[in-house]
């Protein structure tokens, strides 16, 4: 689907991520509008610029404005090796917690974070498959394993229940 003009199309990946429920790629919404994946980066600096509260990560773009989110916030502070990541964000959606992002303390860097923006099984999916294609390391790799999570759990007990079974599983770094 060809679009007329840079504006036209980019209301229109407003509308799409405001009522979508999962993120987009930018490879689909190039393939949806008939462009390239660099206009669509484009169109999102524009989009952002202009205010739009769009967050992005590995798995797509996703719309955060409007109403502010529900539920529980909290930190994890985790530590396991590469084949642990799977299964860490596997047991953490399954709680029904979205995993906003990672973060490392790096001894050179200071701080560095990456957008996650993980809520589904599915999403679990594709980040390991784009990690498996990829060959990449996780960013706990530059830190011997050790990142916090910011996560949103529905409600105080699904967090509760998570922390739990990553402390089970190992991972859960105690304060």
């Amino acid at each position: 689907m060809s679009e007329g003009t840079g504006a036209a199309r980019r209301d229109k990946i407003v509308t799409m991520l405001r009522e979508g429920r999962r993120s987009i790629t930018g490879s689909e919404l190039a393939e949806h509008f008939g462009v390239s994946r660099q206009a669509i980066v484009n169109d999102m600096a524009i989009i952002r610029a202009g205010g739009a509260d769009i967050s992005g990560s590995p798995l797509g773009y996703r719309w955060d404005g409007d109403a502010p989110p529900e539920g529980v916030f909290a930190v994890l502070a985790c530590k396991h090796d590469r084949e642990g990541s799977q299964k860490e964000l596997e047991m953490l959606v399954a709680h029904g917690c979205t995993v906003l992002d990672v973060v490392v303390q790096h001894e050179l860097y200071g701080e560095v974070r990456a957008d996650l923006m993980i809520a589904t099984h599915r999403d679990v999916e594709r980040y390991s498959e784009a990690m498996r294609r990829a060959d990449a390391q996780p960013l706990s790799s530059l830190t011997g394993g050790a990142h916090l999570h910011h996560v949103r759990a529905p409600d105080a007990v699904a967090l509760e229940s998570a922390r739990r079974d990553l402390a089970l599983l190992g991972y859960l770094v105690e304060d």
